[in-house]
């Protein structure tokens, strides 16, 4: 038996340059269908720092980005998609779960996205419909108006909500 040696099967972490053609292939037909918004290879790199991919042999087969505004405690969850052979399977679940972890870590309150298509599926999640006044400013301007979107946010809650410092009284 050997110690010490663990197989990473599948994982969850932040993006890098080399897993750009893993999140393109992933994005690609969600983009090519109007789902998400098509982004060139140069908008990715800027923004690669925000992406999260989950990571199965060696191979992408999900992705997210997670973009703070921190003045307003708010995220934004972007480019949510998971490979075609993996749906269904939950995968989505586990990212969007971690982006919340991360969410919460960096101090965010809410998230907050834009869906054409998916709403029901992030409704289900704990996601409600907004007016685009609940969207951050500095975001609300760079929206583009004509793909119809929806707006949808939900209140992020600490996994001990009810327990601080300030309320725990020692026996």
């Amino acid at each position: 038996m050997l110690y010490g040696f663990r197989d990473v099967y599948e994982g969850t972490r932040m993006a890098t340059e080399e897993d750009l053609p893993g999140i393109r292939k992933i994005i690609w037909p969600l983009e090519d269908s109007g789902v998400l918004v098509r982004r060139t290879d140069e908008e990715l790199l800027e923004a690669l720092e925000s992406f999260y991919v989950v990571e199965r042999d060696g191979s992408i087969i999900a992705c997210a980005a997670l973009f703070p505004f921190p003045e307003e405690k708010s995220g934004e969850v972007a480019a949510i998609a998971v490979s075609e052979e993996c749906r269904g399977r939950g995968q989505g679940d586990k990212l969007l779960d971690y982006i919340e972890k991360m969410a919460l870590s960096l101090g965010l309150e809410k998230l907050f996205l834009l869906t054409t298509r998916t709403a029901d599926w992030f409704v289900r999640r704990g996601f409600s419909e907004c007016s685009i006044e609940s969207i951050p400013e500095k975001r609300r301007k760079r929206i583009n108006l004509s793909r119809g979107s929806k707006y949808y946010i939900k209140q992020l809650q600490p996994k001990h909500a009810g327990v601080t410092a300030n309320n725990f009284v020692p026996r």
